[in-house]
């Protein structure tokens, strides 16, 4: 297992409290339920939300979200598929940006969101247990690292989500 995480976060998450030590089937069903619990927290919510400590609004983070799902499905499948194991980073800010999150409404934040994980659990599930990227800045990482990452991203940014909705209740 990578301590990838672990160095770069802390053991739980400084932040948002993610504990590394989840198993990869934990965390591949925490991803799961991040669409529906995401749902049903955002019911009644605009989506421009924000809370002052954050460069992005509720929507943005939920966009954000369903792009790295996808981001990491087409990585997964790929290499599945026989391509090529050394990645890239992305640059998460340039791609919101280049998304324009803060022009999409909510319920299209949500669609991308529902549909990046249903292709992210299918990419998982054709990934060899095995396999092992060479992400360029990270080094090698394996499959269940990738899933337990994903769903750090995941926690964290529904934690920020949270934040963000108190913070607008109390304005």
């Amino acid at each position: 297992m990578s301590d990838w995480g672990r160095r770069t976060y802390g053991e739980p998450c400084r932040e948002c409290g993610y504990t590394w030590s989840i198993s990869a089937a934990n965390a591949e069903t925490l991803v799961a339920s991040v669409p529906a619990r995401l749902s049903n927290l955002l019911d009644g919510a605009r989506g421009n939300e924000r809370h002052p400590a954050l460069t992005w609004s509720v929507t943005s983070y939920v966009a954000h979200i369903g792009d790295n799902l996808r981001i990491w499905a087409e990585r997964l499948a790929g290499i599945a598929l026989g391509g090529p194991r050394t990645i890239a980073s992305y640059d998460d800010n340039k791609l919101a940006v280049a998304r324009n999150y803060e022009a999409l409404g909510l319920p299209g934040a949500l669609w991308i969101l529902e549909r990046s994980t249903r292709d992210w659990r299918e990419a998982v599930s054709m990934a060899a247990l095995d396999l092992e990227m060479i992400h360029l800045e990270r080094g090698p990482i394996r499959r269940d690292d990738i899933i337990r990452t994903n769903a750090h991203d995941a926690v964290r940014h529904v934690w920020d989500i949270e934040r963000s909705l108190v913070s607008a209740r109390r304005a």
